[in-house]
């Protein structure tokens, strides 16, 4: 297999690890209500909820950063082997 080949792996590896990350991140952000909480015992319920769903996006954050960025250089990687391989 040629270096192409590797790196097109490469590529759709993190690609497909990204959109995982990103369908994950928009399924936790549908759960995620704006709402302000006045009255403490009315609805602690969903405001334990909302804190929780806060929570685990904040936690992956640095997670889809990394995906972004790695899918971003496979992606100039790729298009840079495609470019010296048909020199």
């Amino acid at each position: 297999m040629t270096a192409l080949g590797y790196t097109f792996i490469a590529w759709s590896v993190i690609t497909a690890g990204f959109i995982a990350v990103m369908v994950y991140k928009g399924y936790l952000s549908m759960h995620e209500t704006d709402q302000l909480f006045l009255n403490d015992h009315a609805s602690h319920n969903a405001e334990e909820e909302h804190d929780e769903v806060v929570s685990r996006d904040k936690k992956l954050e640095p997670v889809w950063k990394a995906f972004a960025g790695a899918c971003a250089v496979s992606t100039l990687a790729l298009a840079g082997v495609y470019v010296i391989s048909n020199i």
